[in-house]
């Protein structure tokens, strides 16, 4: 029976100190955690011996391994769908971007024929909610922005591109150019493959939305559109960072003093924008349903009901 450099065989468990081990001698040829993967699809070795062999295989290993079928692939998504944050994030980023590609489109295909079922779903909002695919959101972003930047440059591909979108954090999305690298037209290509919802990226990052009515200057069904958003842009710019604001200073202070900072923040200003804010420190956990209500009745009356 063949056994590996460290002595393992293919009905052992892969020992934790192999992808290190292999990362220090670069190479591979040695290691038979692709038996071991081939095994588990199989039925011939146990769950524990088929995830140990995802867990320690050498990165090019494991890129041969899932370009070799689509069950592999199935097999492997699977892992990563199981993974620690950590192991995945650390496979993923060692992956080509041709094999992320891959990867991802098999992915958004499934999704594709899933999504109909899951429309009534109201804590689905894209792919990347759903717990088989939230695997994407472990990965850097410098690592998307990368991949983005593949799908639209190299593969001609802005449909899948966008679709990273909205896992990106505002201010990466709001400077988006200079973390893909996509010149004017390439930019241009990939909002464009949002669809509809392109009116929604600069309610998402609204520090977007002058750059946006640069790049669709010549396009009046666009342009015409975001024009008229304007005002609910710079509505929605007061909500993020006011939000961001609050929930900043609760974290670091005693509970008294967020009460008092809150109402500073939010005195005077439109009671459906205020309730909008104070939404985004419910969903964070940073009040109660309560302690909103009672908020919004001061700031509508000036008076405390205790």
């Amino acid at each position: 029976m063949p056994k590996c450099f460290l002595g393992t065989s293919l009905y052992d468990a892969c020992p934790p100190s192999c992808r290190l081990s292999f990362a220090k001698q670069d190479v591979d040829e040695d290691c038979i955690a692709k038996d071991k993967l081939e095994a588990f699809l199989q039925d011939r070795v146990t769950f524990k011996i088929g995830f140990s062999a995802f867990s320690q295989i050498p990165a090019k290993t494991l890129e041969r391994f899932i370009w070799h079928s689509k069950d592999n692939l199935e097999l492997i998504s699977y892992f990563l769908y199981i993974g620690e944050p950590t192991l995945v994030r650390e496979i993923i980023e060692s992956f080509s971007n041709h094999t992320l590609s891959y990867l991802f489109k098999c992915d958004f295909e499934n999704y594709m024929n899933i999504r109909e079922s899951i429309k009534r779903e109201k804590s689905i909002k894209h792919m990347f909610d759903i717990r088989s695919f939230k695997y994407w959101t472990f990965v850097s972003y410098l690592r998307i922005c990368d991949l983005i930047q593949y799908f639209v440059r190299y593969l001609k591909e802005p449909e899948y591109a966008c679709q990273f979108i909205v896992i990106l954090p505002s201010e990466i999305v709001s400077n988006l150019n200079k973390y893909t690298g996509l010149d004017f037209e390439e930019e241009k290509s990939l909002y464009t493959a949002l669809g509809d919802s392109i009116y929604e990226l600069p309610l998402q990052s609204p520090k977007i939305y002058d750059h946006m009515m640069q790049l669709f200057a010549e396009d009046p069904e666009v342009s015409i559109i975001l024009s008229t958003m304007e005002g609910l842009i710079h509505r929605q710019q007061l909500i993020l960072e006011t939000s961001e604001k609050l929930i900043s200073y609760i974290a670091e202070h005693r509970i008294d003093k967020n009460f008092q900072f809150i109402f500073s923040e939010l005195n005077g200003m439109e009671i459906g924008t205020a309730a909008e804010i104070l939404n985004q420190l419910l969903e964070k956990k940073m009040i109660t349903i309560s302690q909103k209500l009672m908020i919004i009745d001061f700031l509508d009356t000036g008076k405390l009901e205790l």
